[in-house]
């Protein structure tokens, strides 16, 4: 019968894969460097191969080192998931739940699943990490978080999607700006204007970006901003014009702060999603934040 491998030293070499230090790995598992060394001059030795080679401080990674990698990502993350499902079973809601989303779900959606989520399992320790679609994606593949509120976007195969809802982004400005007396706008009229548009790496600027070349117009007279409400305030004072979530700007909009401009029978629309990483087996938090999402999303339809 074949040895197993020991999954300390896994856990040490995956680790050094990541940090890409001895002594950046010795701190993230509480651990001396010369620990780590030898965990890892082991696994070397128990395989038979070189896993690592170093150039002055410089960790280099094998062909054979990479290859175990990936493996090695996935025991690891299947041995983790089995323990928290049992701990699920044997401690009903007291184990942990990491949860990504936009600052703008955080802001808008995550409230009330957060607060109906609390309570079914009160004594569940959630993180929230705030970041773009993009950043999610990463995090969700390397298991740094367990669930994440994404937009939605094609060929994620390593990434398991449950649709929540559509939203569409609509042009506003402020009352005073001189397209509210004007009715409908071209896309070449638009692109004459100060743009005011979130993050350039996220997938809403993308989108936007991707409507501008579909009308064959340049989107290139545009600021970016990290936040939606920042965003909000530039408009109204006249600084700009925008592309925004009719459910983000619904007050302002009501209030007469914000005026929705039409741009003709072309829409910008958006798929919202919660996704895990497809080799995930969900436990049963997971499975609750999961259902409680949609849930809450069934409502912004």
């Amino acid at each position: 019968m074949l040895e197993t491998i020991d999954s300390r030293q896994l856990l040490a070499f995956c680790t050094l894969v990541q940090t890409g230090s001895f002594t950046e790995t010795a701190k993230a598992l509480n651990l001396t460097q010369s620990a780590i060394s030898h965990s890892v001059k082991n696994l070397e030795s128990d395989l038979r191969s070189q896993l690592v080679t170093r150039t002055g401080r410089k960790i280099h990674i094998t062909e054979d080192g990479e290859e175990l990698y990936k493996d090695a990502q996935n025991i690891l993350n299947q041995m983790q998931g089995v323990r928290m499902r049992i701990q699920d079973r044997a401690n009903w809601g007291r184990g942990r739940l990491r949860v990504g989303a936009s600052t703008t779900a955080c802001q808008h959606i995550l409230p009330n699943v957060l607060r109906e989520f609390n309570e079914c399992f009160p004594d569940c320790i959630l993180t929230v990490a705030p970041a773009d679609t993009p950043e999610l994606l990463d995090k969700v593949r390397r298991h740094e978080i367990d669930l994440a509120i994404i937009v939605a976007q094609n060929g994620l195969t390593d990434v398991e999607v449950k649709p929540l809802f559509s939203d569409e982004l609509i042009l506003v400005a402020s009352p005073i700006h001189d397209f509210v007396q004007n009715g409908r706008i071209s896309v070449s009229k638009i692109a004459q204007e100060r743009i005011v548009l979130y993050n350039k790496g996220s997938q809403t600027f993308g989108l936007i970006e991707h409507f501008f070349r579909q009308n064959k117009v340049l989107l290139d007279n545009y600021i970016e901003l990290g936040s939606m409400e920042a965003i909000k305030e530039m408009v109204k004072i006249n600084y700009g014009i925008s592309f925004l979530a009719s459910w983000v700007v619904e007050k302002e909009i009501n209030q007469g702060s914000l005026v929705p401009i039409s741009i003709g029978r072309k829409k910008i629309l958006r798929d919202w999603g919660i996704c895990h990483a497809k080799d995930k087996k969900l436990s049963i938090t997971e499975e609750t934040f999961l259902g409680i999402c949609e849930s809450v999303a069934s409502n912004m339809k």
